[in-house]
């Protein structure tokens, strides 16, 4: 239910902010090509349903010259504006209105064609057609560039059905048996990180930024929980309800009347908006995190503070009856608000895990671990190795309830020891670091298991804080 909930207010707000990009694609496709602005094709949906996909239209409407239905780079139907689009992923937008009908999810399972559906195992379709199929998955983000993959097979459609599919399948299987809020988060940032890492490294190489000593810097200063963060926190919260409020605004009147339809003593109405929404946020307990973590609790913790902020300032207006604020810009700056707070703590992550990168060195040379145990041996490992010597410590692992949701030198404990498995806790991650010496034999089998089927080094952490390198079977 509460995934639902989720994905409907989502989708609904991405399709609001989103409008007038809508617009400006659907004029670029009908200027590009003749034929419809959107796509549509028949997909396999939950409990094995079809419905009918919707995607931005980036082909000719020629005839395909083969019956597969997998689709190469340099596939000459592909349009110059599809090309944009489909390098982009803005044609998979419209989604989001599939999103809101309720046929898919944010998050799971691609749907695949009716074709391709025959050719899953038999054990396997039940339990993938038992969710809704999603916009993005783990699956997507590791085969981001399978047009590419696909265009160097001899026969496309046969590399998709033996290669590929199996590979992608097995990402759903594991969300499928593993999803949650906190799984659906990391997705969804992952699949931003993808898409955004090409502008990225050419705005990087165009300003020739690639000083170590210049991205330190900008390292330790996001790293840095201190007063004068918190301060720069505080103000730009208070900035982006300030732009939320005059974007709603400008979504309720359009820009002509945007500045005559305000009342005259909004800017007065505006500041006490702010000092409720920054009064409410502190509440939740907003400002005792860093940025650089933001994961679902924080996301939690800002749309509890943005929707108890504007239903507070909503309530102070309607009883001072300053009746000349519209309705709607009250029920949608809550809305507008949360996605403005969680785009820009998403980015701020973003920058921070690039400036560590460029620090580090590239992922496959930095050590990134996993901690079993949030005891005192824990505490003394983590304090004597996390963001030295390119090691970063990813999450905490422990059985022990009292430990959950615990933060130890900003790392925190993210679940048991049966939750290693989730890929959205393994993603990155090189090293198993064991600080529990209490560990059963069926928690160590455990651990070498899903050790040796990654690849990962398992290290016990032992007294005086040196660590034993492990045998794992692959």
């Amino acid at each position: 239910m509460l995934k639902r909930l989720f994905d409907v207010v989502i989708a609904a707000a991405g399709l609001l902010v989103l409008a007038p990009l809508f617009a400006l694609l659907a004029i670029a496709i009908k200027v590009d090509s003749p034929g419809p602005v959107f796509f549509r094709q028949e997909r396999v949906g939950r409990h094995g349903c079809l419905f009918r996909i919707f995607k931005f239209r980036t082909m000719s409407m020629e005839p395909p010259r083969t019956d597969a239905q997998v689709t190469v780079a340099g596939d000459p139907r592909i349009t110059r504006v599809g090309r944009v689009l489909r390098s982009s992923k803005l044609d998979e937008l419209p989604q989001l209105i599939d999103v809101l009908r309720g046929t898919m999810s944010l998050v799971g399972p691609r749907p695949e064609v009716p074709r391709y559906v025959q050719h899953y195992p038999e054990d396997w379709r039940l339990r993938l057609l038992s969710v809704r199929p999603g916009v993005t998955d783990f699956a997507s983000v590791h085969f981001r560039n399978e047009n590419e993959l696909l265009a160097d097979a001899s026969d496309p459609e046969q590399e998709y059905l033996r290669v590929i599919l199996p590979s992608k399948l097995r990402y759903s299987l594991r969300y499928v048996d593993n999803h949650s809020l906190a799984s659906d988060l990391q997705v969804i940032g992952l699949t931003l990180k993808t898409i955004a890492a090409p502008a990225l490294s050419t705005a990087r190489n165009a300003m020739t930024i690639t000083d170590v000593r210049f991205w330190t810097g900008v390292e330790q200063r996001l790293s840095t929980l201190g007063r004068w963060n918190r301060l720069r926190a505080v103000c730009a919260d208070a900035v982006l309800v300030l732009l939320c409020w005059h974007l709603t605004y400008l979504f309720r009147l359009g820009f002509e009347g945007w500045q005559p339809g305000r009342p005259a003593y909004d800017d007065y109405v505006l500041a006490g908006v702010v000092a409720t929404y920054l009064i409410c946020l502190g509440l939740v307990g907003i400002y005792r995190s860093l940025w650089r973590f933001f994961g679902f609790d924080d996301f939690r913790r800002l749309v509890v503070g943005a929707l108890l902020g504007g239903l507070v300032s909503a309530f102070w207006i309607q009883m001072a009856q300053l009746t000349a604020v519209p309705r709607a810009v009250l029920v949608l700056h809550p809305v507008f608000s949360i996605l403005a707070f969680a785009i820009a703590r998403m980015v701020y992550r973003l920058l921070w895990e690039h400036a560590r990168r460029m620090v580090e060195g590239p992922l496959f040379d930095a050590r990134r671990a996993i901690v079993i145990g949030a005891g005192e041996r824990a505490r003394r490992l983590i304090a004597a190795i996390h963001g030295r010597e390119g090691w970063h410590v990813l999450a905490m692992l422990d059985d022990d309830e009292a430990a959950q949701g615990l933060r130890i030198a900003g790392v925190r404990v993210q679940g048991r020891l049966s939750d290693l498995e989730l890929p959205h806790l393994l993603a990155g991650a090189t090293h198993i670091l064991v600080a529990d010496e209490q560990l059963s034999d069926q928690q160590r089998a455990l651990i070498a298991s899903v050790a040796g089927r990654l690849g990962l080094t398992v290290m016990t952490v032992e007294e005086g804080m040196t660590m034993k390198a492990e045998e794992v079977a692959a």
